[in-house]
């Protein structure tokens, strides 16, 4: 009976029962399985017997076999209320609504927007008269115009490639010089009005050139394998910076001397591990700047990241990587020691260059440049989940002809208008509707 049953909607078209594919609704809300899912909730409300063991077993018995749900709420099982200290319930709005100044992200987004925005990026152009710290006649006889076979190539870098040599891309070296000197130009810029960087390089041939240059010019950096949530989790990877402090701190007091040989054996190697992890990202105590890389599809777990919290992105590409969330994207050679030596130490000269102008600047003589909402925090476009899910509406077609005219005319997807950056408390947010003022 109930093989004939799913025959049956499978030929109707109501697979009520698949797992959410790409670009399909969750089932909580789809119209063939809301009716089962409100009447069986309904029911589990009305037990009064209701506790932590009566809904394990209700979801034991719903979830058993080869079937995915997706829970609406993050406290299904725990024994907290389903509610958060910031918005409780309707009736306590605005008495509860508080800033939480020890998350990072919610202080970037609401209180101290980021002063280099990735969007901002998008039209703009170093002065005319600016000095061009890099000719073509260096990129070459670095070998910064070889990129990969061309059997191993990324379309979306057509654009900044010039010909097919023998089976081996070859760049427009003079794309690469211009890009090389926008970059330089602005993180002159941003380094002489306080800027922080992180420079990202786990590649072998990049590893010693990105430590040498992170030391010379003073920024973080990150030369062996990226920590992952190094960004998104730091809080986390904040107390294994701190735990690696400790260890090396009584290591260098002798606290260790009252421990056998196997304890001391184990500490010796957590701090090993734990230096090797973050030695270049020890004094970074909140979000970097700006972000410079080598090979985008080498970093592309640490661009993600930066991409989340809208941190401008500069680096070299080479010709099977994907430039789509580079903001200045470099097309050069990253697999030669010698192109990478050239480019990045042209960048860490910039940077150096920019913290020198900051230094003789004194602090009231400098332009302190007004807050602004980052518009791209506040979309949802840049939450790789979001902007990939139901990417085809049926109102791009009526209103802009098709889906490629409205990412066209979208390239970095939805995102908000946003008003004059302004100090605020949740507490001044109230519901206007009527009958709000009854509460």
């Amino acid at each position: 009976m109930e093989r004939s049953v799913n025959v049956i909607l499978l030929a109707l078209g109501l697979t009520y029962a698949k797992p959410a594919a790409k670009g399909m609704k969750p089932m909580i809300h789809r119209k063939e399985t809301r009716d089962v899912f409100k009447d069986g909730f309904e029911g589990w409300v009305a037990n009064k017997d209701k506790n932590i063991d009566f809904m394990e077993k209700v979801v034991r018995q719903q979830l058993h076999g080869r079937f995915q749900f997706q829970f609406a709420s993050q406290h299904f099982f725990d024994t907290t209320p389903m509610s958060s200290g910031m918005s409780r319930n309707k009736r306590d709005f605005g008495i509860y609504m508080n800033h939480d100044y020890d998350d990072m992200f919610y202080v970037r987004k609401f209180l101290e927007p980021a002063k280099f925005k990735k969007l901002a990026l998008g039209n703009w152009e170093m002065p005319e008269n600016a000095t061009k710290v890099a000719t073509i006649q260096e990129l070459v006889a670095a070998g910064v115009q070889y990129g990969h076979k061309s059997n191993k190539w990324n379309p979306a870098m057509l654009k900044y490639l010039y010909a097919d040599n023998d089976g081996t891309h070859i760049f427009d070296l003079v794309q690469t010089a211009a890009n090389l000197n926008r970059a330089c130009y602005y993180c002159m810029e941003a380094a002489a009005k306080g800027a922080s960087f992180i420079l990202i390089g786990t590649k072998e041939q990049a590893r010693p050139i990105v430590a040498k240059y992170g030391e010379e010019a003073g920024i973080h950096y990150t030369d062996m394998k990226f920590v992952g949530g190094l960004l998104s989790n730091f809080p986390t990877v904040r107390k294994s910076v701190e735990l690696m402090q400790q260890l090396r701190e009584e290591k260098q007091q002798g606290a260790w001397n009252v421990f056998n040989e196997f304890q001391r054996f184990k500490n010796t190697c957590k701090l090993e591990r734990l230096t090797k992890k973050y030695h270049g990202v020890e004094e970074m105590t909140g979000y970097p700047d700006i972000c410079i890389f080598v090979d985008e599809i080498k970093e592309r777990n640490p661009i993600a990241e930066m991409v989340r919290i809208g941190v401008p992105c500069i680096g070299m590409v080479d010709s099977n990587n994907d430039p789509k969330f580079v903001d200045i994207a470099i097309p050069s050679n990253t697999s030669n020691t010698k192109s990478i030596d050239l480019i990045i130490g042209k960048i860490c000269d910039a940077i150096k260059k920019g913290k020198t102008m900051n230094a003789m600047t004194q602090p009231g003589e400098r332009n302190e440049e007004p807050k602004e909402w980052d518009p791209w925090i506040l979309s949802r476009d840049r939450m790789r989940c979001l902007r990939r899910r139901s990417k085809r509406q049926g109102w791009m077609k009526g209103m802009y002809g098709s889906y490629e005219n409205w990412k066209k005319c979208h390239p970095w997807g939805a995102i908000p208008t946003v008003a004059p950056f302004h100090d605020f408390k949740w507490n001044d947010i109230e519901d206007r509707r009527p009958g709000w003022d009854r509460f």
